[in-house]
């Protein structure tokens, strides 16, 4: 039987639709012409040393224990890489995720939360110095049992992020060099979850403040250094 030929244009436009529906669903779609910069950071207390393996090209292959981090790599860029934290000794996946990055940018990329709750979570970084002598820093809050959104304020009391939801960024806010006092409030109630000083955090330099749980479940504060 001849099929009319409108009706082979119709199935041929839909083939093409399938066919540009799956390839915009495909994973590790890599741009070989482009790069961009990645940090990784282990902020998961029960780990144990993870390697990183992105798009399947193993980026870092000496464990980073947890609190520690890496230089910035180079790597291409690309849309929905995938991103693996792996055991170091086991090679077995501890979490992973998809990573969405462009040409020329800087990102970090941190291993969060424990057992079921692990997590791959990436954000953008601006390394532009601080100027008049001051700090720039952002907050993350990756902790699983504190509350799901938090205040951030400074040792006077004064608010610095009056609404930060986990696993999310506060954005750069510019504080004193030296010993840094922040306390953690739930969003709902004017008492604080916890008290950290954070010492010598030195001017003219950038650093991530990340909180998360420690191994006993008490909620910690810890720093990365971007530059």
């Amino acid at each position: 039987m001849k099929v009319p030929s409108m009706h082979i244009n119709m199935l041929a436009g839909l083939a093409l639709i399938v066919a540009a529906t799956f390839s915009s669903c495909e994973k590790n779609d890599v741009d070989n012409s482009g790069q961009f910069r990645l940090k990784v950071v282990n902020a998961s207390p029960t780990s144990g040393p993870q390697t990183f393996t992105l798009a399947g090209t193993l980026l870092v292959s000496n464990g980073l224990n947890y609190k520690e981090s890496s230089d910035y790599i180079t790597s291409p860029s690309g849309t929905r890489l995938v991103g693996e934290f792996k055991n170091s000794t086991t090679n077995s996946i501890f979490a992973s995720g998809e990573i969405w990055t462009a040409n020329n940018i800087i990102q970090t990329v941190y291993l969060a939360g424990q057992g079921s709750k692990a997590r791959v979570k990436v954000f953008t970084d601006d390394l532009g110095t601080p100027n008049n002598n001051q700090v720039k820093v952002k907050f993350i809050d990756f902790s699983d049992n504190g509350p799901s959104v938090v205040k951030i304020r400074n040792g006077s009391g004064d608010d610095l992020v009056s609404s930060l939801p986990r696993n999310e960024d506060s954005g750069y806010k510019f504080i004193a060099p030296g010993t840094f006092t922040v306390q953690i409030s739930s969003l709902t109630g004017n008492n604080n979850s916890a008290t950290f000083n954070l010492p010598d955090l030195q001017a003219g330099k950038i650093y991530t403040i990340y909180f998360t749980d420690a191994a006993d479940g008490s909620m910690v504060a810890n720093t990365v250094l971007h530059n």
